[in-house]
């Protein structure tokens, strides 16, 4: 259970980290409080980000309100929160920004820029510092200590780099925002190119089954023949190297050649797809949506495959006690998620995604997540930065920063490699121009009938052969 703290355990520690150390006089001792508008100067003075100032400003009108609500001769309030911390966080979860005289949200926006703590904010808008309010408020960021890690990171997703700095000032700060807004932007790359790998990868898959619908009708035959013509060759040649194959082994022989014929007739008997994708619009299924739906839909996929990588990736699975069979599993479904499937067959009614869709990798994604509670670990994110001390998180980033340089590289080869497949590359040349499309359905057709001509001669000569082998007589 993660411990609440008070209003004056926060000022301490950005004190703490702050040049110079008196940023604005503010003296407190036990009991006294804070207004939200003292707390919002200090965060300013301190060179605080609006969010981490608003954390101040909501602890201290939710002590007020807190002490209200205890009233007089109460223990004092750290006792209280220490001693009823279930209590106190209760009422935390309850408070609200307009309640028991506290400033409004309207009136905190007011502070705010009067204060001059909103300038050249993204928070400057009133919607986005209302956003910021309502998620701190549901997250419960006004209770907990200043430096927790996922104030930091909410923080640095609102306003960037600033949001982590918590006052720190010269050489190292600045240090900081570069390599911060480095790793940023690297997270985001890799998030882009996994997006862009598995379009690539549905890109083939589309090929594929547009492949299959064109020319299935003559090509799973045609592989079909070709299995069989292999299997009746390797049986002819293994009487021609048996010369003295004995009557059962020649009775083997033709009980294989009937298990042969049996598996194809079966096959044949097989119908290819012939359904079609739904290649019209820009949503799944084909379903027409606006710029703004795309762009939320492909956010989302990005996100998914972005924790999905993150927790199937080798590198990372491999420095984990997971049994072979989890890491298999694991490796499974990252392969899934890029739509990576080996086929060795085609199947009936096979036909490939034409979107890749939301839901299927949240399945796969919960999937994953449960592979690693079963060992006992939640795979934190690596979606916010790590460590107490600003040196900590320095060297967390930098040590990241060089993993994202490798997952980079490894996803552009992957990209090269998908978008290069040989296979694809030569159905998607089939399939223009209209001619090129006759073309191959006649070179088909021409294969087809030759493999017919023979498997007919194969199978005379082969029973010839048993013929001769069952009345004694030599190969020749």
């Amino acid at each position: 259970m993660q411990n609440i703290s008070l209003l004056e355990d926060d000022l301490r520690y950005y004190r703490s980290i702050a040049a110079p150390a008196e940023l604005y006089p503010l003296q407190l001792t036990e009991g006294d409080t804070l207004s939200p508008g003292d707390a919002i100067k200090f965060g300013q003075a301190a060179g605080l980000c609006v969010t981490r100032s608003l954390a101040l400003a909501l602890k201290s009108a939710w002590q007020r309100s807190l002490s209200s609500d205890l009233g007089p001769g109460s223990p004092p309030l750290a006792d209280y929160v220490r001693i009823h911390h279930d209590e106190a966080k209760d009422h935390g979860s309850r408070f609200k920004p307009g309640c028991d005289l506290t400033p409004s949200v309207d009136e905190l926006y007011a502070i705010c820029r009067e204060s001059g703590l909103l300038a050249a904010s993204p928070l400057a808008d009133i919607e986005a510092f209302r956003e910021v309010i309502d998620l701190s408020l549901a997250r419960l960021f006004h209770l907990y200590p200043a430096d927790t890690p996922e104030l930091i990171e909410f923080a640095c997703s609102r306003e960037g780099a600033k949001g982590a700095l918590a006052g720190e000032c010269g050489a190292d700060a600045e240090r900081y925002r570069i390599i911060h807004a480095t790793w940023r932007e690297l997270e985001d790359e890799v998030a882009t190119l996994l997006l862009k790998l598995e379009t690539q990868t549905l890109g083939n898959e589309q090929i594929n089954q547009r492949w299959l619908e064109t020319f299935g009708h003559l090509y799973i035959p045609l592989t079909e023949l070709e299995r069989l013509y292999s299997d009746i060759s390797a049986l002819i040649e293994h009487v021609h190297n048996n010369p003295g194959l004995s009557g059962e082994e020649m009775e083997e022989v033709e009980k294989e050649l009937l298990n042969i014929r049996s598996e194809a007739r079966r096959n044949r008997k097989r119908e290819p797809s012939t359904k079609s994708s739904a290649r019209g619009g820009a949503g799944p299924g084909g379903i027409p949506w606006n710029d703004e739906e795309q762009s939320a839909y492909e956010e989302e996929c990005k996100t998914l495959l972005r924790r999905i990588w993150q927790l199937t990736h080798p590198d990372r699975i491999g420095r984990e006690d997971f049994s072979e069979a989890q890491r298999g599993l694991l490796i499974d479904s990252y392969q899934e998620a890029m739509a990576w499937k080996e086929k060795t067959q085609f199947e009936q009614g096979e036909v490939g995604i034409a979107r890749r869709s939301t839901s299927a990798l949240r399945i796969i994604l919960d999937r994953v997540e449960r592979i690693w509670e079963d060992i006992g670990l939640t795979g934190e994110s690596t979606a916010r930065v790590r460590g107490k001390t600003p040196e900590e998180r320095l060297a967390w980033l930098e040590a990241r920063i060089a993993i994202l340089d490798d997952e980079i590289k490894e996803i552009k080869a992957d990209i090269l490699a998908v978008a290069g497949d040989r296979d694809s590359r030569e159905k998607e040349a089939c399939l223009v121009p209209p001619e090129r499309i006759a073309s191959v359905l006649t070179h088909m057709e021409e294969r087809l009938a030759w493999y017919q001509e023979q498997i007919g001669e194969s199978e005379e000569e082969l029973a010839r052969l048993l013929t001769v082998g069952k009345s004694g007589g030599g190969d020749g």
